[in-house]
């Protein structure tokens, strides 16, 4: 179906929210959103027509209500956990064409947020801004040094705009709960707060200063990837100071240059998602470039996603499931991402899986989707109440971008070819070093806690010995079984005292070693798992 063409809003955001202009604000947004009610009600519920589809009317009132919205209606285009598809496309097509504002405002908040004026800052300073968006504009100054920069400046009044809105939408989410309680189950005033925050954040560039510096610190060197490094002392959350750097736009590039350029990308998003933890989000083409020594050149870090420890081991088998089309491997990997409850009925996600291992299997490789396939498994779990955490959101969004500039640059590329080529380069290989230090530690621990611990025991039973007393008439039969108990709890705590003799061994490095490991801690753990079969075999 087509899209209709939807007016873009051009927003002018410029000084600070009074009062007055607040509460005129918030009957803007109270008029509009209850405008919206009152039509699907009509058209819904009165007229039972669906010739004019919800999500498209709800798309233009976000619209209509400028850049703030708009950056709501995006976020919720990839929350497939509560829209349809349809929705979520209506909401995607969603873009804020916002004017530059006045290079005399955009030299004040840069000497404001400096301290100094511009002179003494820079050599020269364009007034003519290189880019505008919803949040800040860039201009390109250069230092004294003549070192080229570019210099993004928040716009004036935008972050207090922001606050201002989606504090009044919070106000009427509430009231709107308040009056139809079957709503609360969407978790309306959640989804408020974590646009805001994300808004919070984005708004601060001081914090995407630190996610460049921690980009760059990752790449710098790398024959694939550049990412231009933040000029120290000149970020602040209103202005940030960043390399200047150019390169080819990834439209029209030669066939081997794009194929390689394509391939690149890909690695430094295996890297950065499974190897380490942490992910430029924003990969559509107008924030990557290509050099002209061939590396990758990925600019705006105002969103980023972050990959716990957990959620990796469960991504990382989730790709493996999902390259090598193993469907009960696949709903293990997406239940161990934790999104869902005890309560999950696991049978909802096998046949979804199924038929997407199926459609796969007829597509030719380089069509096979990994966010395709997430947003699949979201949906399908919407019965079950799944809520996306925001790391994962940026994950999916992150992926669909990603497939969407590959295949710009090289549309016979497959990118799950290039993930399977990374199973045997250790990047999805947990790392081995928390893996074989941890248990030494933990049971260091133990055996160090092991005797206080018995002794306070002890000693509480001591003093309450006379509390409890019982008459017993053994017999042979008992005896013997007392026995055999006794003997398996003597040889359990040798085991036991094995296993933690072993660990410190293992931790210190004691006696001769064979490779890397003590022979002695060696000798001792198998003696201890020779124990351990010997009591698992004696019980009955």
């Amino acid at each position: 179906m087509t899209r209709p063409n939807r007016p873009v809003s051009t927003v002018r955001l410029a000084g600070r929210p009074t009062q007055r202009s607040a509460l005129r604000r918030a009957t803007q947004i109270a008029m509009a959103l209850s405008g919206l009610l009152l039509w699907v009600a009509w058209h819904r519920g009165l007229m039972r027509c669906d010739t004019h589809r919800a999500a498209d009317r709800f798309a233009e009132v976000l619209q209509r209500l400028g850049t703030t919205f708009v950056k709501l209606g995006q976020h919720l285009s990839l929350r497939a956990d509560i829209l349809a598809p349809d929705a979520q496309e209506a909401l995607a097509s969603l873009q804020a064409n916002v004017a530059p504002f006045p290079p005399e405002q955009a030299v004040q908040e840069v000497e404001a947020a400096l301290g100094r004026p511009w002179q003494q800052v820079f050599a020269r300073f364009d007034m003519h801004a290189l880019a505008a968006a919803a949040i800040a504009q860039i201009h390109r100054p250069a230092l004294p040094d003549g070192t080229e920069v570019v210099v993004k400046i928040r716009r004036p009044g935008a972050a207090e705009q922001a606050e201002t809105d989606m504090r009044i939408l919070r106000r009427i989410v509430l009231v709107m709960q308040g009056l139809v309680p079957s709503l609360r189950r969407w978790g309306l005033a959640a989804i408020v707060d974590e646009v805001a925050a994300n808004f919070r954040y984005e708004m601060d560039l001081s914090r995407e200063a630190a996610s460049v510096r921690r980009f760059a610190d990752a790449w710098r060197g790398s024959a694939d990837i550049v990412i231009p490094d933040v000029v120290d002392g000149l970020c602040t959350p209103t202005v940030m100071v960043q390399q200047f750097s150019h390169g080819a736009h990834l439209h029209g590039l030669p066939s081997p240059t794009a194929v390689a350029a394509a391939g690149k990308l890909v690695d430094s998003y295996v890297a950065q998602i499974f190897r380490d933890g942490f992910f430029h989000g924003d990969p559509h083409p107008g924030n990557v470039f290509v050099m002209d020594d061939g590396r990758i050149c990925l600019h705006d870090f105002g969103i980023v996603g972050r990959v716990d420890g957990n959620m990796r081991r469960a991504l990382v088998a989730f790709a493996l499931a999902f390259v090598e089309q193993d469907a009960e491997w696949v709903v293990d990997a997406w239940l161990d991402l934790g999104l869902l409850g005890d309560g999950t009925d696991r049978a909802v996600f096998v046949p979804v899986v199924r038929a997407l291992v199926a459609d796969c299997a007829q597509r030719p490789l380089k069509d096979w989707s990994l966010s395709g396939a997430l947003a699949q498994l979201v949906a399908a779990g919407r019965t079950q109440e799944v809520r996306l955490p925001r790391d994962l959101l940026v994950l999916t969004r992150t992926l669909l971008l990603l497939e969407g500039t590959v295949r710009l640059l090289a549309p016979e590329f497959s990118i799950i070819e290039a993930i399977s080529r990374h199973t045997t380069t250790g990047v999805f290989d947990e790392p081995k070093s928390a893996a074989s230090q941890r248990l030494p530690y933990e049971l260091g621990n133990a055996a160090h806690a092991l005797p206080s611990l018995m002794a306070r025991r002890l000693h509480s039973v001591l003093r309450q010995g006379d509390l409890l007393q019982l008459s017993i008439k053994p017999d042979a039969r008992m005896l013997s079984g007392i026995d055999r108990l006794g003997r398996r709890v003597a040889l359990a705590l040798v085991t036991l005292g094995l296993y933690i003799a072993s660990s410190l061994l293992m931790q210190h490095g004691v006696g001769p070693r064979w490779g890397d490991m003590p022979v002695l801690a060696l000798l001792g753990y198998a003696l201890a798992i020779r124990f351990t079969f010997s009591i698992a075999r004696s019980r009955g």
